[in-house]
């Protein structure tokens, strides 16, 4: 693990563009936000918190680097001088000024996983530091035949997933096109891609892990199409002109640009206190929308799986008790404490495939509804009207544990981990990477099972379904999924935590080697499949059968 802080400032001039720098000050002290970090520039992130760090310090930090990821760049889409780092010229407060800016923000101009992981059969590609975006990658042909695709010319906010982690495609149904999914986009910055992209770097395994440097961040971000939007002023959310592919099931997936409203992001960085990378979660107020009586009408998932299974043990009803103040994420609230609340969840068994609404457990702690209301009332003293006023943090991960009643175990954006059958309230080992496996008996040849192998209390082993007919022979054999001590080209440790939400999904990748880091899967030209939205004109069944193509595709995604 590189520990080395080197103290300096994060920008410097070279042929006339800033270029991103690493900077180690500091550890931040996790302060409240202040008005002057709203309308000041920045050029660079926090690079690590203290140690020991409240739940407040955690969420201060957290609007820390959301403040730095919203600062707007140099990079254009004539030039890639200048991407992932702030343009030193405009503050937080100018970029929320009006709903589309001129340029990339920093998060926006990161590098994509096809060009950090990107995919090639012979030679790597050049370095895409500071050069304009070009997205490697691949799509299958209607024959199922890998067919390379270089994609040049297109916009920064390139969104190529169409799913949540290979479980469910997400939509809103009360909307301008109820068919058309919520799109996702996985970046990381200029450390992680140069990490990755070493000559001498080697495919992680269990057996040789990577240890990635302190300061890299991974982004994650949810996506609607203004034009889709109904029930929503679309003035209240960020957007940009984006780039997503549409396909017929015939010929290559055909790009497409259209305007789209960020409705969440997930940013996560490893540092020095916390190994385990910090993990964070915002979501846009209205990314869930409910009627008169406060029923939550939209976003809606539709599974890909058809059976739901449990290793916990197999036996219903399954519950998870929670902490927190509040389920709706909105300005106003106060005064509530923290409670454990218990939830039971979907029982085992067939389950539907069509439409099902999201619910919001009561996960959303009283210290970081605080810190929002804070944050928020600071933007909108400065700019009644401005965009990041409507942005709120979920939540943050930074210490595993295997104690599920404390805060922020079962982590989640609504938007991104929707499924309470899936991952919503996550714990325990992804089976298969969570991709639904078909059953191989005569009797369940039709039967598309995904196995929930939580960890509940008093549970020690994981197995796969006896009924299912699947393989047991790559079954885990604890629920524990995240590791301490992780080093560079060593065996990664036995996990010691069985933990919840965003960070115990991750470690899934952990145990992989991969540093929590699902990208990772990608290195060494295996790359990321492009998934691409069925054209609207096609069949209903042949709609279905790519979603479920595209769902295939997605195993270890972020």
């Amino acid at each position: 693990m590189n520990k080395e802080k080197i103290l300096g400032i994060a920008s410097a001039m070279l042929l006339g563009a800033v270029t991103a720098q690493y900077a180690y000050a500091a550890d931040d002290t996790g302060a409240a936000i202040t008005s002057a970090e709203l309308t000041t520039p920045t050029t660079v992130f926090p690079t690590d918190l203290v140690s020991g760090a409240s739940q407040t310090q955690l969420a201060n930090y957290a609007w820390r680097l959301f403040i730095a990821s919203m600062q707007q760049t140099s990079a254009t889409l004539q030039s890639g001088a200048g991407r992932g780092v702030g343009d030193g010229k405009h503050n937080f407060i100018q970029t929320g000024a009006t709903p589309a800016v001129d340029n990339p923000l920093v998060f926006e101009s990161f590098y994509h996983r096809t060009e950090a992981f990107p995919y090639y059969t012979t030679s790597k590609p050049a370095s895409p530091i500071n050069a304009l975006p070009t997205y490697y990658t691949f799509y299958e042909d209607a024959s199922d035949n890998k067919q390379a695709l270089t994609v040049k010319g297109q916009n920064y906010v390139y969104l190529d997933e169409t799913n949540q982690i290979s479980q469910n495609l997400l939509y809103y149904k009360n909307s301008h096109n109820p068919d058309f999914p919520v799109l996702f986009m996985a970046k990381v910055n200029q450390q992680e891609t140069e990490y990755a992209l070493s000559s001498d770097r080697e495919p992680p395994s269990a057996s040789k892990s990577w240890d990635f440097p302190d300061g890299v961040v991974e982004v994650k971000s949810a996506w609607r199409r203004v034009s889709d939007i109904k029930n929503s002023d679309t003035n209240k959310y960020h957007q940009a002109s984006a780039t997503y592919f549409v396909s017929d099931g015939e010929n290559a997936p055909v790009a497409h640009t259209a305007t789209f409203a960020l409705i969440a992001i997930h940013i996560i960085q490893k540092t020095a206190n916390y190994p385990e990378f910090i993990f964070t979660t915002f979501e846009h107020v209205d990314a869930v929308t409910r009627n008169s009586s406060q029923a939550i009408t939209d976003p809606a998932y539709k599974t890909e799986y058809n059976n739901l299974s449990y290793q916990t043990p197999d036996t219903d009803p399954h519950t998870a008790t929670a902490n927190g103040a509040y389920y709706i994420n909105e300005q106003g609230q106060s005064g509530k404490p923290n409670k454990l609340s218990t939830y039971t969840l979907p029982s085992k068994g067939t389950i539907s495939q069509d439409y099902t609404t999201v619910v919001q457990p009561n996960t959303i702690i009283s210290e970081v509804n605080d810190v929002n209301n804070q944050v928020n009332a600071l933007v909108q003293g400065l700019d009644s009207d401005n965009v990041w006023g409507n942005y709120r943090l979920k939540g943050v991960q930074a210490v595993p544990t295997s104690d599920s009643d404390t805060s922020n175990y079962y982590l989640a954006n609504i938007v991104v981990e929707s499924s309470q059958p899936g991952i919503q309230l996550f714990s325990g080992v992804l089976l298969n990477g969570g991709v639904p496996q078909a059953g191989t008996t005569t009797a369940t040849k039709d039967v598309l099972y995904f196995v929930n192998c939580r960890g509940d209390k008093g549970s020690s082993t994981c197995v796969y379904p006896t009924e299912s007919g699947l393989s047991n022979s790559s079954a885990p054999s604890t629920y524990n999924n995240v590791s301490l001590g992780v080093t560079q080209d060593a065996a990664v440790p036995a996990p010691k935590y069985n933990m919840g939400g965003c960070q115990g999904c991750h470690g899934a990748a952990q145990q992989l080697g991969r540093d929590f880091s699902f990208l990772a899967n990608g290195v060494g030209g295996k790359g990321k499949e492009l998934d691409s939205v069925a054209a609207s004109d096609l069949s209903l069944e042949a709609i279905d059968a790519h979603n479920t193509k595209m769902i295939q595709s997605s195993g270890f995604d972020l």
